[in-house]
């Protein structure tokens, strides 16, 4: 239906400008005021730097555990659409699996992209890194909580979507 595109497409955009905000913000232009905090203190008075990051690898090990938890799956399952998109030959199908492969493959990696950097950028402990890699991976969410609100908000119509997309699809096992 096209008030579930229209939905797609509102809450993509909205990840997107949430991502490329984080990506904006851990960018090291030295005449504007970014987010990016300097690992090393200089003291003027002094030729010695000190080093203020204390993320340790605690800290880079659950920031992996999280991301590979809550993206895998995105990955995996855009992956699949892409994959088996040809099997529709020249059709509106191909396209509608094209794309949402292409946009769920490509949010996920723009939240694995902007983790990174971000939290390259600014954690300097292991409770900040934690902290901003649970806050990226909640706007990476947004589609299940629209998912959500919509099962709350308006069942039934929810409902019919789900089933006329799974009519449309039907004679795929493994999509």
């Amino acid at each position: 239906s096209i008030t579930a595109w229209v939905l797609a497409i509102v809450v993509l955009v909205a990840q997107v400008i949430c991502f490329f905000q984080y990506i904006d913000g851990a960018s090291l232009v030295f005449d504007s005021d970014k987010d990016w905090v300097y690992r090393y203190v200089c003291p003027r008075n002094s030729l010695d730097c000190r080093f203020t990051s204390d993320v340790g690898g605690f800290g880079w090990v659950f920031f992996a555990i999280f991301l590979v938890v809550h993206l895998l799956s995105d990955f995996v399952n855009g992956l699949k659409l892409i994959w088996n998109a040809p099997r529709y030959g020249l059709s509106w199908k191909t396209c509608q699996c094209l794309w949402g492969g292409f946009c769920l493959f490509s949010i996920s990696a723009l939240a694995l992209y902007s983790s990174v950097v971000y939290n390259i950028a600014i954690s300097r402990s292991n409770l900040e890194l934690i902290f901003n890699t649970v806050i990226l991976l909640f706007v990476n969410e947004l589609d299940e909580k629209m998912h959500s609100c919509l099962e709350t908000i308006s069942p039934t119509w929810l409902e019919m979507t789900s089933d006329n997309i799974k009519a449309t699809f039907s004679n795929t096992n493994d999509l």
